[in-house]
Parts: C-alpha cells; sequence; structure tokens
C-alpha cells in the first residue's frame, strides 16, 4: 500500500512539473512577442536640432518607452524627438542573439527584405580620438511644393544638414563641449546659402553655461513640439505652422545657462544686443499619462514684411501638452508687443494641435489664430509621414495661411499662400 501512495506521489509530481515548464515556455514566448513589436514601432528617427542638452537631448522626464512607443520621439523638445539612449539595443527585428524568432513569419523572420537591412546606420557615426568624444549627426531631405495660389511650377530642393559635436569629462567632473551646426538649403545650387552655427559649453551637476550661437535654446526648450509632417524651407525655427509663437528673436551671438532641477528645467539667454529670452519647463508622467508645461518670456528683434523696418518685440507664451498612449494633444497662447519706433501694435495670438501615431504612420492636424491691431492673422497645417526605416521616412502635407497685416503704412507681415509638400528625408 505504501509502494502504491509513492507511485501516485511521484506521477503527480511529474504532471505538476511538466505544466510548469509548459507554462515557463508561453511565457517566454509572450515575451519574445512583445520585445520584438516593442522594437519594430520605436524606429522612428528624425534629425536633432543642434544643443548641449545633458544628459540626453530633449525632455526632462519623457514618457516610458513601454508606455508610447508611437509617440516616443514626437514627445522631445527638439525636432520632436527623444534620445537613441532610450531604447535597448536591438539586435534586428525579430531575433535574439542572431537567431529568428521562430514564431514570426514573412519579411521579420531572417528574410533579405527586413526593414533591419535598410539602415545604414545602427546609432550615431561616433569615435574617441584623444579623450575626446566626436560625434556625428545628419539629415537630408527631398523636398517639393506646390502653391495654389501663385502661378509657378512646383519647387524641389534637396536640403542637407548636419551637426558635429566634441565633448570631454573632465577630472573634476565637468563636462566641456562644442557643437557645429551646418546647413545647405538647396545643394547642387551655387546661389543657395549654406549656414553654420557653432556654440561652446561647460556643465556640470550645477548646470549648463554656453555661449556662441545659443538663440534658440530657450525657444525650443519650450515651443510647441513639431509634429508628423515636419519639412525643412522655413527659416532655422522649421515650425510646421505659419506664426506659431512669438515673432521676435534673439540675434545670433550670445551667451546663457541652462539647468534641471527634478522635473523643472529653466534656461536664460542674452544677446549682443541685451535682448533676453527666459523660459521655464515642467515636464513628468502621471501614471500612464505624461504633462508638460512651459512658459516663456523674451525681447527680441523682428523684421517687416517690406525687408527694411525692424520691429522691437516683447512676448510672454505658455504651452500645455498632454500625451495619452500614442496621442499628443498641445495648445499654446501669448502676448507680444511690437515697436516700429512710430507705431506701436498689440498682437495675441493662440494655437492648437494633435499628432498621433498608428504603426508605421504618423499623422498631424493644427492651427493658428491670432489678431494684431484688430486685424486677423490665420493658419493651419496637416501632415502625414510613414516611416519606411529607421532614419528613413516619407512625407506628405498641405498648409495654409492668411496674413496680411498693416499697421500704421508698414506691411507687418504679408503673407497669404496654401501649399501642397511632399518629401522623402532619411536622417542618422
Amino acid at each position: 500500500m505504501a509502494h502504491q501512495v509513492k507511485s501516485y506521489i511521484m506521477i503527480i509530481g511529474v504532471g505538476i512539473l511538466l505544466a510548469a515548464c509548459s507554462n515557463g515556455q508561453d511565457s517566454r514566448h509572450l515575451r519574445y512577442q512583445q520585445n520584438a513589436s516593442a522594437g519594430y514601432q520605436g524606429g522612428n528617427y528624425t534629425y536633432n536640432s543642434a544643443a548641449p542638452y545633458k544628459p540626453h537631448q530633449g525632455q526632462s522626464f519623457s514618457q516610458p518607452y513601454h508606455m508610447q512607443p508611437g509617440l516616443a520621439y514626437n514627445v522631445d523638445g527638439h525636432n520632436g524627438q527623444m534620445r537613441q539612449s532610450y531604447y535597448p539595443q536591438q539586435r534586428g527585428y525579430g531575433q535574439r542573439q542572431g537567431q529568428p524568432f521562430p514564431h514570426l513569419r514573412g519579411p521579420y523572420k531572417g528574410s533579405k527584405m527586413s526593414y533591419e537591412n535598410l539602415n545604414a546606420f545602427e546609432a550615431p557615426v561616433a569615435t574617441e580620438i584623444a579623450g575626446v568624444t566626436f560625434e556625428l549627426r545628419g539629415r537630408l531631405d527631398s523636398v517639393t511644393d506646390y502653391s495654389f495660389d501663385q502661378d509657378r511650377n512646383a519647387d524641389h530642393r534637396l536640403v542637407g544638414t548636419h551637426r558635429l559635436t566634441a565633448e570631454k569629462q573632465l577630472p573634476n567632473r565637468l563636462t566641456i563641449g562644442a557643437a557645429f551646426t551646418g546647413r545647405h538649403e538647396d545643394i547642387g545650387n551655387s546661389n543657395a546659402d549654406y549656414k553654420g552655427r557653432i556654440r561652446g559649453y561647460v556643465g556640470g551637476s550645477w548646470g549648463t553655461v554656453l555661449g556662441g550661437n545659443v538663440q534658440d535654446i530657450v525657444y525650443e526648450d519650450t515651443r510647441r513640439l513639431r509634429g508628423a509632417g515636419a519639412l525643412v524651407g522655413r527659416g532655422p525655427r522649421e515650425e510646421n505652422l505659419w506664426g506659431d509663437g512669438a515673432l521676435g528673436r534673439l540675434n545670433d551671438w550670445g551667451g546663457g545657462y541652462q539647468g534641471r532641477f527634478g522635473p523643472t528645467t529653466v534656461s536664460a539667454i542674452v544677446d549682443e544686443d541685451t535682448n533676453y529670452d527666459v523660459g521655464i519647463k515642467f515636464q513628468r508622467p502621471i501614471g500612464n499619462k505624461d504633462y508638460r508645461l512651459t512658459a516663456r518670456h523674451n525681447s527680441g528683434t523682428y523684421l517687416a514684411a517690406d525687408g527694411l523696418t525692424e520691429i522691437d518685440t516683447k512676448a510672454v507664451t505658455g504651452v500645455g501638452e498632454y500625451v495619452y498612449g500614442s496621442t499628443r494633444y498641445d495648445i499654446s497662447g501669448g502676448y507680444e508687443q511690437l515697436d516700429t519706433g512710430a507705431t506701436n501694435a498689440d498682437r495675441w495670438f493662440t494655437s492648437a494641435g494633435v499628432t498621433t501615431k498608428l504603426g508605421l504612420w504618423n499623422f498631424t492636424a493644427e492651427g493658428h489664430y491670432g489678431q494684431i491691431e484688430g486685424q486677423d492673422e490665420v493658419s493651419a497645417f496637416a501632415g502625414v509621414k510613414y516611416d519606411i526605416a529607421r532614419g528613413l521616412s516619407a512625407t506628405a502635407a498641405v498648409d495654409y495661411q492668411d496674413r496680411q497685416i498693416n499697421v500704421g503704412g508698414v506691411d507687418l507681415v504679408n503673407e497669404k499662400d496654401t501649399r501642397a509638400l511632399m518629401g522623402l528625408s532619411y536622417g542618422f
């Protein structure tokens, strides 16, 4: 009898062990599926604006990777991107240690059509020389636009942008570095401009002091983020939406400070003409949502539509942003004083937009409305982007603006146009 009881106990134990092994295999299978899916959706790379932010270039307290794989790069503060360091090293879609997952089929199972095989660069081009780390990033845009309001042929340009940074950490834990950004407005056209910018910085646990061409530091940190369909060709700011934010800007050369304190980042810049730009940003995730609030106050200059009249400006702006899943909603508003020397004018403005990602597709819709001395300014934008491979995307967009404002005999703004844009972009 005792021998039979022992046999029954052994049989029951073997059954429990087999069930446990079977459940373990199912759990690993599920984890592999989740990891492969997350890696596939995270491949949305675009060019970052040159700015020496630490420890990463972009928003502090950005949404965790697993919460919003679709908008991960759009939630950042620079060209809508999060730093690559947020993502785990990817060995290839649907692969683990060089071996394809058995449950995957089609192009992701070691096929030559794998998207991973189209990636020219797995990471930014970087090297170390004499203890100094050099990193190169770049972007190439082939852009075609057509105006429905102007009687002309479609305009096509090939625009190249690059950024080279050099950085070194000293024995006292201070980090020193420099960044050089260049952009050619139309490669192959000898009459097109090449614009270069350079800045240097010294940073530590107390923040970063920087100087040079730093006029966009506060603006980039506090603005409404760029959405899908962003294409080059609108000057150094490259906004999607015409007239978004304050018109006045700092001059090229200046210096300032930027520091991060918990979820809050503060920044301040003063240019060569003693114009200033100060801003504060608060961002943090709460649960499965992400919130971002910014405020900015700046003085600057703005060149009127006649190309001759320089206008002094002072403005206050604010932005509110809410991210849930793969969708971002944002709204901004502000007030600006314009001084032409002979005439003063008041401008108020507001804009709002939504950006979402569905698989490989990115969609953005946004609008702007404002008034200058009772005269309306209106603009709108809608764009869609398709992620072909890491760093490679195709874009189609349409924008509209009606901003024809004259104050005291001066055309402050004189633009009315509806355009269609198409482009192919590659960045690393």
